[in-house]
């Protein structure tokens, strides 16, 4: 599986539902993987495969929640943000402490896992390894994720708040 992550933060709280809204990837821009995901890339997962797992660092152990919305944003340029909205499950500890982590900014980035289709065009442009970049037009989302660090640029937790 493969990972983009971007940095959040957050701008109102309220616990009661254990809900989070964060723009969780960056489309339409090369990330520090060398890859830009195309704005149009998350749309077959949006409508097949909703709601996706909310996880904890990447790990399958510790699922914490849900996204129960995702819809690709308009920033500026060539820029998308993917939009989201989570539910944390409050009745469980790793929900309540994921949610606190968030809303406490004492997490900050958020992290996709996602597969590429083996029918996926994967286009690649240049040459030299250090310089190629992969343009992805079509992925399996499989999960979001709370990270410490990742690749994925300018995300942020819009709110952390009741539903």
């Amino acid at each position: 599986m493969q990972y983009k992550t971007m940095t959040g933060r957050v701008k109102a709280v309220d616990e009661a539902d254990g809900i989070v809204e964060a723009f969780v990837n960056t489309m339409g821009v090369v990330d520090a993987d060398g890859d830009i995901v195309e704005p149009t890339a998350f749309n077959k997962s949006i409508r097949n495969n909703l709601p996706i797992p909310v996880l904890s660092g990447h790990d399958q152990g510790k699922l914490v929640g849900k996204v129960i919305f995702a819809q690709p944003k308009y920033i500026d340029g060539d820029e998308y943000r993917l939009f989201t909205r989570m539910q944390m499950n409050m009745n469980t500890e790793a929900g309540r402490d994921a949610f606190s982590n968030v809303a406490g900014d004492y997490v900050r980035e958020w992290s996709i896992g996602f597969n590429i289709p083996k029918e996926s065009d994967v286009e690649q442009e240049g040459s030299d390894v250090s310089t190629v970049v992969r343009r992805i037009a079509n992925l399996d989302w499989v999960e979001v994720s709370s990270v410490i660090r990742g690749s994925s640029p300018s995300t942020e937790t819009v709110a952390a708040k009741a539903a």
